[in-house]
């Protein structure tokens, strides 16, 4: 009678070649498609497969329209201060916008976020902006949960299809005079759209902005290690945000791991911090687009190929402008003082402390009242002085001091925030953070003076 104990022993034993070469096949089959078929494919093909086929066809990616629009109401429905959201046509597209206090009598303030964000991340800022005027945010084309069409790959086309987009929207909500305010990539478009259209403006709001300054010299640049040198060209070919989409499940994951700090100070007005991890992945895991226009303005690790810092002095002189950075961000506030120096006239330069580069986040108490005296000075018809004596009741009060608990007088705003203490004072004192002055000087002061800083 047959041993079915030594059968099965057997069978093993003459199915393990057979598995051994199947797995040798497969593995040969993978490295060949890796380094032979995929290289022929032409690299904005692969990046449209890996972006939007090959995450579907796995069921890869944990998002939708839907969860993107429920997490949206979850964060409008927190903030007293929108009174209207809706769909905004923009050409053949359409913007989603929120309007806040509209009936509000003060100069109108437009927010523009950066790139990979949407107005959800204006959540610390439109209930304190919006109280003496009406506030307007938007996702940026190819953002959030507005359109998502096609960009050019060139720097120019690109651009503008952003400007006009813009532009397109302030006529339909029927803006005339507004502060145009723009974070990152938003402050970016925000003094491309000034460029073309100044007349609109009252007052343009730089919050630390990309895309200012010129990539380094080869002989300035940091040498990268060899595996990094091989890893950028790879690295570049991609979006932005295709590591996100490839990730898949893992994607909620790892944007858990961005900013934990950021997600606590949102949960101060949402009551739970997971709202603005679940904001932040189902806004970026949807198919690509602007971030598509975000990647044709830039060129070499991210550095813009037309940088703003060349194109500032073009701005009509007429129009005030204030920058404002995060003392702990990555971007270079020098380009803000290099501004300053190459205009003949107003240019602000603010630097708040313990603030990275969500500056309107991390700080948005100390934010709001800045971005409130700005405001207010618009109002008035008057270039931003604030008073000393609020520079020095902000520089003591702790990051997340209720600013009316610091401010108590109107007259307090009458000097800019930035200006020295006392003992400062006489070094400084023919010089003004406000008005035209030596911006070599000043550049070279901020950079040895912390305390200049808030």
């Amino acid at each position: 009678m047959p041993n079915p104990v030594a059968n099965h022993s057997h069978r093993r034993a003459t199915l393990r070649p057979v598995i051994e070469q199947n797995v040798w096949e497969t593995l040969f089959v993978r490295l060949f498609l890796l380094v032979v078929v995929i290289p022929l494919i032409p690299m904005n093909m692969l990046t449209y497969i890996i972006d939007n086929y090959f995450p579907r066809f796995l069921s890869w990616r944990r998002t939708s329209r839907q969860e993107l629009e429920d997490t949206d109401t979850k964060i409008l429905d927190a903030l007293p201060c929108v009174k209207e959201r809706k769909f905004v046509p923009v050409g053949e597209d359409r913007l989603w916008s929120v309007t806040c206090n509209p009936d509000n009598t003060g100069t109108p303030i437009l927010m523009v976020h950066g790139m990979g964000g949407g107005l959800g991340l204006w959540t610390m800022n439109l209930d304190a902006l919006s109280k003496n005027r009406p506030v307007y945010a938007f996702d940026l084309l190819g953002f959030g949960r507005s359109s998502h069409p096609s960009f050019s790959s060139d720097a120019d086309e690109a651009e503008a299809k952003f400007v006009d987009s813009i532009e397109t929207y302030r006529k339909e909500m029927n803006l005339d005079k507004f502060i145009l305010l723009g974070h990152s990539l938003g402050g970016f478009l925000c003094a491309s759209y000034c460029l073309r259209y100044p007349e609109h403006v009252k007052h343009l709001i730089m919050v630390d902005p990309w895309g200012m300054d010129t990539r380094p010299s080869e002989g300035t640049r940091r040498e990268l290690p060899l595996l990094f040198k091989f890893l950028l060209p790879l690295f570049y070919a991609f979006n932005p945000l295709s590591m996100l989409r490839a990730i898949g499940p893992l994607g909620p994951v790892i944007v858990k791991k961005f900013r934990p700090g950021l997600a606590e100070t949102f949960a101060e007005k949402l009551g739970d911090p997971s709202i603005f991890h679940e904001y932040i992945y189902h806004c970026n895991a949807q198919s690509p687009s602007g971030e598509i226009g975000f990647k044709s303005l830039t060129k070499h690790m991210g550095w813009a190929k037309q940088p703003m810092l060349e194109r500032m002095t073009a701005i009509d002189p007429d129009l005030p402008i204030s920058f404002i950075y995060g003392a702990q961000s990555w971007v270079d506030r020098n380009s803000g003082w290099k501004v300053k120096q190459a205009r003949q006239s107003y240019v602000d330069v603010q630097i708040l402390r313990g603030a990275g580069h969500h500056v309107y986040a991390d700080r948005y108490n100390v934010f709001n009242s800045l971005v409130e005296s700005i405001a207010s000075s618009v109002d008035m018809g008057e270039l931003p002085d604030l008073d000393r004596r609020l520079v020095k009741r902000i520089h003591a009060a702790p990051s997340t001091a209720n600013f009316n608990s610091v401010v108590s007088e109107e007259s307090d705003f009458q000097r800019p925030m930035g200006y020295p203490d006392e003992n400062e004072e006489s070094e400084m004192k023919a010089e003004s953070d406000s008005g035209e002055g030596d911006g070599e000087n000043l550049q070279e002061k901020e950079k040895r003076k912390s305390s200049v800083s808030l």
